[in-house]
């Protein structure tokens, strides 16, 4: 029987029981399984296996690239899409969520910000490509980029709309 400890707190005494030997194990191999992995893997230091966040995240973006790149709007595309409706109400709706803070809600530029997009002078061209890339890479008069944001299908929608306005060359 284990000793007690000596002391009592209204009539309950207290044993100094020893902590079960397949507990301390457990935490033992806890802890080497802990050492091993910070050796092997990124912890500290680089790790023995070469393995990081960032490069996986760069194969998983490359892989997804592969598989998707199928969906993805090309280059030629535009000029199917300032012909259809549907696509060009879509870039309605995108333009007003996304563009319509700097171009107005009638993209006539009357906010101050971004310029007229209804009449025939065009700062970067209104050729439907020119739109595309506009809105993908942004100016250098302060138009942020849009293409991390909205992706590629979305801004072809959006430049179908932009091109519909009027002003756009065919």
């Amino acid at each position: 029987m284990p000793k007690k400890i000596g002391h009592s707190i209204d009539g309950i005494e207290e044993y100094d029981n020893p902590i079960p030997r397949w507990l301390m194990w457990l935490l033992y191999i806890t802890i080497l399984i802990a050492v091993v992995y910070l050796v092997v893997y990124p912890g500290f230091w680089r790790g023995l296996s070469g393995w990081s966040s960032a490069k996986m995240y760069e194969e998983e973006v490359a892989m997804a690239d592969k598989k998707y790149a199928a969906l993805r709007p090309k280059a030629g595309d535009i000029n199917m899409l300032i012909r259809d409706q549907k696509a060009i109400s879509e870039g309605k709706q995108i333009f007003a969520q996304n563009c319509a803070p700097c171009h107005g809600a009638q993209a006539l530029g009357d906010t101050g910000i971004g310029p007229n997009l209804t009449d025939d002078e065009w700062i970067y061209g209104g050729k439907p490509e020119r739109i595309v890339k506009a809105i993908a890479e942004g100016t250098a008069n302060g138009m942020p980029s849009w293409e991390s944001q909205l992706g590629a299908a979305k801004i072809a929608k959006v430049a179908a709309f932009v091109h519909s306005l009027g002003g756009g060359e065919q």
